[in-house]
């Protein structure tokens, strides 16, 4: 696609400050606030949003006086003033506008004050002369379709239509008046009427008669030119293949040197708006226009621009910018948020929404058998209505590194961060570093930016769990509160980051024997807060240290318990004569889950001269010493009172017996609100009888032995020294003796252990 040559020498010609009295001039005005190109066709004049007040207006100066202009005035003058989407006002002017003065259709000059008016203040004029040359020689026919009017200018010379009808005066006539006495002949074609209306009509007008509808009507030196607002009397629509167009078909007759000239002064202009379609913005232009085209229609090219420049295909590439051709229409495709365009945020009902406007300049030309050139410029604001936009969350962060880096974005130039919330704290920017927290705005290359946020993993306003497994949940929760301008409104974005890192360190169990007990070591780990120790099946705490009469010393990397034997949170898992072996089983509990995290057994043995152990499901364990006896006594003749019921282990001096407390002779008796079962270890040798006691004083040896268990409760354990308590010997036994010197337990040493720590029974 051929695409027009672009302006070389577009600049700022000349932007003026002109001596005028002090009372309309400020003392100081800043250069950036005025920005003024010469474009293509007109005149460029730019005003900072940051300078406008609550009123202000444009008025032209020439050598006549001064000119306010309405709207409607502007438009038939050929003056287009808008709101750009930065809120800059910018004003175009054609160069062939009212007012203009023209020297030799190359030199076009303008002289503009605008005025400003602020709250409180009053008015301040600000004079502008602006000064451009004619870049571009002009081309036989030119139409521009500006946001506010129509226009259209063809060359003088060569016209291809101008023929002598008939002489005139015989004195020479000033070209205005020989324009002020012609007329204009308007057609709207019977298609454009409705149906039931004729094929087609004509309505003559002088041009006075034309200005008055509002046709500006006017030649300068080579030009003859017609400009109107959109929609005036006698215009029509056609849809064409690409959308609507506007147009006024008129050709207006004048004389020109004794001779009646007539010229085709038709203009016409699309006027379809644009749709977003799969995210872009799509408008569609009819590739040909037919009241603008005649016979020999050939060299048809299109060039897309924007703001008034044209761009080349280089950069339609670079930016995306799509333009096709398909039959009879044309599609310029632009993606949301391509550069060349403005993004506008906006909040609604608190959602975060965006607009996209880019001022489209399209020109497109062609030559056919009446014109040898026509060029044809569209002025086109595009603009989408607001959509929702969510904001991109990249999470940039290093596990390793420990520190949370996000980046929200990206946000156009008129949102700027008000502050963030980090775990439900606001933290402005001046804060954020004072607090460890690191706040920045990221700049890109398309005039966008997003905001970074990076916390270290330490921080206390970042949540810490713990989720098994030796992992930590860290969990950044954050809101990003923006600012959206120029009307202060706020979107806030919450969001959350989790990072599970498995840096959990466990305290460490170890323990070792001692002579009195057993030694629990617990070394610190990293977050001790969260568990909780126990001790078989107790939690450790103060009210169990008090009670089980622990030993606990603290240290700076670690604390340790002393169990003290037969103490509370101990478990004795066999009695033999080699000894008594005991257990302590540490268990490291999640404190809000119960889970068990980490187990440690410390075993030790003990050995044991006497011991009676009763345990939890009516079970008797009986280690006995008889080497205090004199004479001594064989240790294996020993029985219970079931004379069946010898001993399970025995050596020179102990013997050991293990037995259910429902066998073996055992008694039971009830004591109040508990169970009393009872029985005695006895030696009667055989070799003595018991009739002859004053030969063998103690060969008769008896022991009582007893358990208490609750009546409802058989879960108890009981630990006695049964030699505390003397054996039992008859003084004298004399035939027919009913004596009984009863049952003697011996000193309890430890009440009730817990059920859970289970104890092994020894040979059963």
């Amino acid at each position: 696609m051929h695409h027009y040559t672009e302006n070389l020498n577009e600049r700022v010609i000349s932007i003026l400050l002109l001596y005028m009295l002090s009372t309309f001039v400020p003392d100081s005005i800043g250069s950036e606030m005025f920005r003024s190109e010469c474009q293509d066709r007109h005149f460029s004049l730019a005003i900072k949003s940051s300078f406008l007040g609550q009123v202000f207006r444009f008025d032209i100066e020439d050598s006549r006086g001064m000119h306010s202009l309405s709207s409607q005035q502007a438009a038939e003058c050929g003056y287009t003033m808008v709101l750009d989407s930065q809120g800059d006002l910018l004003l175009r002017v054609s160069y062939l506008a009212c007012y203009v003065d023209v020297n030799k259709d190359t030199e076009y000059q303008l002289l503009v004050w605008f005025v400003n008016k602020k709250a409180n203040e009053k008015e301040a004029s600000y004079p502008l002369a602006l000064s451009c040359p004619l870049q571009q020689p002009w081309s036989m026919r030119e139409i521009v379709c500006e946001e506010n009017y129509m226009e259209v200018s063809v060359k003088k010379q060569m016209l291809p239509d101008s023929q002598g009808l008939e002489g005139m005066s015989s004195s020479a006539e000033p070209e205005e008046e020989g324009l002020k006495e012609g007329r204009v002949v308007f057609r709207i074609p019977g298609d454009a009427q409705g149906e039931g209306t004729p094929p087609s009509r004509e309505e003559a007008l002088t041009v006075a008669e034309a200005n008055l509808q509002g046709y500006h009507i006017s030649t300068s030196g080579t030009r003859i030119l017609l400009r109107c607002a959109y929609s005036p009397v006698l215009s029509y629509t056609l849809q064409e293949s690409g959308g609507k167009v506007e147009a006024v078909s008129a050709t207006i007759f004048y004389s020109h040197h004794w001779t009646l000239l007539k010229v085709d002064i038709s203009v016409a202009c699309p006027i379809n708006q644009a749709v977003m379609d799969d995210g872009h913005v799509l408008w569609t232009f009819p590739k040909i226009l037919p009241p603008l085209v005649h016979a020999g229609y050939s060299a048809w090219a299109a060039s897309v621009g924007v703001e008034g420049r044209l761009v080349s295909d280089c950069v339609l590439q670079q930016r995306d910018y799509g333009v096709r051709v398909q039959d009879r229409t044309v599609e310029i495709r632009i993606p949301f948020g391509a550069e060349g365009g403005h993004v506008k945020s906006h909040v609604v009902e608190g959602q975060y929404f965006q607009s996209y406007s880019i001022d489209l300049f399209y020109m497109h030309q062609w030559e056919d058998s009446q014109w040898a050139l026509t060029q044809h410029r569209s002025f086109r604001p595009l603009w989408t209505p607001p959509i929702p936009r969510t904001p991109t969350l990249l999470n940039n962060t290093v596990p390793s590194e420990r520190v949370f880096s996000i980046t929200l974005g990206a946000f156009p130039p008129d949102v700027s961060l008000h502050n963030v919330s980090v775990g439900g704290e606001p933290v402005s920017w001046v804060e954020a570093e004072r607090l460890g927290l690191k706040v920045s705005q990221v700049p890109f290359s398309n005039g966008t930016h997003a905001y970074q946020l990076e916390a270290p993993f330490s921080h206390p306003l970042i949540s810490k769990k713990y989720v098994g497994g030796r992992y930590r949940r860290y969990r950044l929760t954050v809101t990003f509160s923006m600012l959206v301008s120029p009307h202060g409104e706020i979107y806030d974005h919450p969001m959350a980051v989790v990072c599970d890192l498995q840096d959990v360190v466990l305290p460490k169990l170890e323990g070792n024997c001692t002579d009195r007990g057993v030694k629990i070591l617990v070394r610190y780990g990293n977050l001790d807060s969260q568990w909780e120790v126990y001790l078989g099946g107790n939690k450790l705490d103060w009210a169990l240290v008090e009670r089980g009469g622990y030993v606990l010393e603290n240290r700076k990397h670690y604390y340790s318990l002393e169990l003290p034997l037969y103490s509370v949170g101990m478990a004795y898992e066999y009695l033999t004569l080699r000894g008594l072996v005991v257990s302590v089983q540490v268990h490291l509990v999640d404190r809000e889950t119960g889970k068990v995290e980490g187990t440690f057994v410390q075993r030790c043995s003990f050995p044991i001269r006497d011991l009676l152990v009763c345990l939890p499901d009516r079970w008797m364990v009986l280690v006995a010493d008889t080497s205090y006896i004199t004479p001594p006594i064989e240790p294996r003749s020993s029985t219970l009172l079931d004379p069946s019921c010898g001993p399970t282990e025995t050596d020179h001096t102990r013997v050991l017996f293990s037995f259910s407390l429902d066998s073996c002779g055992t008694t039971r008796t009830l004591d109040g609100s508990h169970l009393v079962y009872a029985n005695e270890v006895r030696y009667s040798p055989a070799l003595y009888p018991a009739v002859n006691p004053l030969i063998h004083p103690h060969s008769h040896y008896r022991l009582p032995i007893s358990c208490r268990y609750g009546v409802n409760n058989d879960s108890s354990r009981a630990v006695y020294h049964p030699s505390l308590a003397a054996p039992v010997a008859p003084s004298s036994h004399r035939e027919g003796s009913n004596q009984h010197p009863g049952i003697i337990p011996g000193k309890v040493y430890q009440k009730t252990i817990s059920a859970k720590a289970k104890a092994t029974h020894p040979q059963r």
